[in-house]
């Protein structure tokens, strides 16, 4: 669906740098690295905000400065901060959008805005954060997108919310040709519905990985530092050295059996390479 070839930016005090990555047709893949990571650098080159200073963006094998109109909007997207006019209602909203998207379904908007429970009369400015990201999903799932690109799409909702809205995204992804791209700091909720983890690190990709691999392979061990020494080469990938002990990540078939572990979440897999050290 959409392959990332060496993408490289360059700004006076930060560089994304050779990032590559591919979303498989039928696939979410989410986007994690800490605040500056290059996350939103990534996505605004791919919406064309953003001219990358080198590498290769390709939709469907071609390359996105030069898709035309039509192919354009076989992307989706849902930005964080909305970008809807908030004077608008949701009636009028429709109207203006079936005037700017060349497919656009005003039944299915009004079918998913009901499904949502949102007043059609009452002007955007007055919705709730979480109506309004539903208002803002909706829209990107009423025209004939293949790719839909996701920014923080449950930063700051309550839990009921972002079920809703990981059903949405699940629900899209369900048919033939499609597929998500999803930037996240809450990653529980892209542990539930990923088939691929980016991980990003002072703009470079740290790794690439199929979800359920990668939680897989790591586990979250304490040891002491004799137990350290001991270990076999290549088990411990980072440790952390704390006042009340030394915690590894580690890969869980290189461990002796007989030490206890819990499983890596994605938040302790970030944690571990962004702050723990390597192992000498």
């Amino acid at each position: 669906m959409l392959s990332i070839k060496g993408l490289n930016k360059r700004y006076s005090n930060f560089d994304v740098g050779d990032v590559s990555f591919d979303i498989p047709d039928g696939s979410v893949v989410g986007l994690i690295g800490e605040n500056g990571a290059g996350k939103s650098t990534v996505i605004k080159c791919i919406l064309g905000a953003v001219h990358p200073d080198g590498g290769q963006i390709l939709l469907n094998g071609k390359r996105i400065e030069g898709l035309s109109r039509a192919d354009r909007q076989k992307i989706a997207f849902v930005l964080d901060d909305i970008g809807l006019p908030m004077e608008l209602n949701l009636t009028m909203l429709n109207n203006v959008l079936s005037n700017i998207f060349e497919k656009w379904d005003g039944q299915k908007f009004r079918n998913l805005t009901r499904k949502f429970n949102l007043p059609d009369k009452k002007p955007l400015k007055q919705f709730s954060k979480g109506m309004k990201m539903k208002a803002a999903i909706a829209v990107a799932l009423s025209y004939d997108s293949q790719l839909l690109i996701l920014d923080e799409p449950t930063s700051g909702l309550d839990p009921v919310v972002r079920d809703e809205i990981l059903q949405m995204i699940y629900d899209y992804n369900q048919s033939e040709n499609r597929a998500a791209l999803i930037s996240s700091h809450i990653t529980t909720d892209l542990e539930k519905i990923c088939d691929y983890i980016v991980y990003l690190h002072n703009g470079r990709v740290v790794f690439n990985e199929e979800k359920d691999r990668l939680l897989g392979t790591y586990a979250v061990y304490s040891v002491d530092e004799a137990q350290l020494k001991e270990l076999e080469e290549g088990a411990a990938v980072k440790v952390m050295r704390r006042e009340y002990g030394t915690d590894i990540l580690a890969v869980r078939d290189k461990m002796p059996g007989d030490f206890e572990y819990r499983p890596a979440t994605l938040d302790d897999i970030m944690l571990f390479y962004s702050k723990g050290e390597d192992i000498c």
